[in-house]
């Protein structure tokens, strides 16, 4: 994980000028370090992921990855990952190509591919369930491929 700097972000929703969906603040999630977001419904946690990862522009304030201001950077261009509450599986897929979606949307293919998709099904104890389409796996099974999914990108220095 990069060092994230939140320069003075905030954020209102069009049609609601007077109302801040999340209000500026200023933080920094540190490398290594291991972050939560607490607070009941519609106080801005996920307005915040999103303008983190690129889905939302903020409406004010800054947005940094290691120093490099990625606020005007489209989502593919900062190469970070969401893992959501919910696991967003593709049922219809084995463990394997869901784990290995990322990668080939990045142009990936052969050995190289196959390899960074075994590390991290290793790394979450699914080997065994590579070949298995993901409708037939539990929840729980499910969250780690979701969580797989987020963890093979590889970083951009990297690539």
């Amino acid at each position: 994980m990069a060092r994230i700097d939140l320069e003075d972000v905030g954020h209102r929703y069009a049609g609601a000028a007077d109302a801040w969906a999340l209000r500026p603040m200023t933080m920094t999630w540190s490398d290594g370090g291991a972050y939560a977001l607490l607070g009941p419904s519609g106080c801005g946690k996920t307005t915040l992921l999103n303008i983190i990862s690129g889905l939302i522009a903020p409406s004010r304030g800054r947005v940094s990855f290691d120093g490099r201001d990625v606020t005007a950077l489209a989502p593919e261009a900062r190469n970070i990952a969401q893992v959501f509450q919910f696991p967003v599986v593709y049922d219809t897929m084995t463990v394997f190509d869901n784990l290995a979606f990322p990668l080939r949307n990045r142009g990936w293919s052969g050995a190289r591919l196959r390899q960074r998709v075994e590390e991290v099904a290793d790394i979450l104890e699914l080997r065994p369930d590579l070949p298995r389409r993901a409708r037939a796996l539990s929840a729980d099974q499910k969250q780690k491929i979701s969580l797989g999914r987020g963890l093979v990108r590889p970083d951009v220095a990297a690539e």
